[in-house]
């Protein structure tokens, strides 16, 4: 008896988060890299911490209403990969839609020192008649999560190249 398995299907598309509330007010941020597979990218949305620290599973913690989006393709994420094992140092995404409304640039380098982390900073300046108006969220990363974050960019990207299920 042949039977074909078929892949599980998920009712949400497959994500992975970093939340970083901080007790200085302010301070803190958040990331959710969600895959899509019918528009075969990762999206990334951060979000900066709102007043003090609140209690762990509060959902006024982070401005999502001011959040940013920035939209993977594969060359992003390949360049990002190039980062996580270790082959650059820092990585610079920059996307300039042709209208020239804005552009957002993504923005990740490992740190050396005590910490020995990577810093991502995300930011999106938008041109108005009075001037440009920039807003970024930024945070630290820490090794567990890049390890975490390395298999889901490398996820997305079979996926994204027609490989496994989408």
């Amino acid at each position: 008896m042949n039977e074909t398995v078929k892949p599980k299907q998920f009712k949400s598309k497959p994500y992975y988060n970093i939340y970083k509330p901080l007790k200085k007010d302010d301070a803190g941020a958040a990331l959710q890299f969600s895959y899509d597979g019918p528009k075969e990218s990762v999206y990334l949305e951060a979000a900066r911490q709102k007043g003090p620290k609140l209690e762990i599973g509060s959902k006024d913690q982070f401005d999502w209403e001011g959040k940013i989006v920035f939209k993977l393709g594969i060359t992003d994420i390949g360049q990002l990969l190039l980062l996580f094992n270790g082959k650059k140092t820092e990585v610079k995404c920059i996307h300039s839609p042709p209208d020239g409304k804005h552009t957002s640039v993504l923005e990740m380098r490992k740190q050396s020192g005590d910490y020995d982390n990577y810093q991502l900073k995300l930011s999106k300046t938008t041109k108005e008649e009075a001037g440009s108006k920039t807003n970024s969220v930024g945070l630290y990363v820490d090794h567990h999560e890049m390890v975490v974050l390395s298999h889901f960019f490398r996820e997305a990207l079979t996926r994204m190249l027609g490989f496994g299920a989408a």
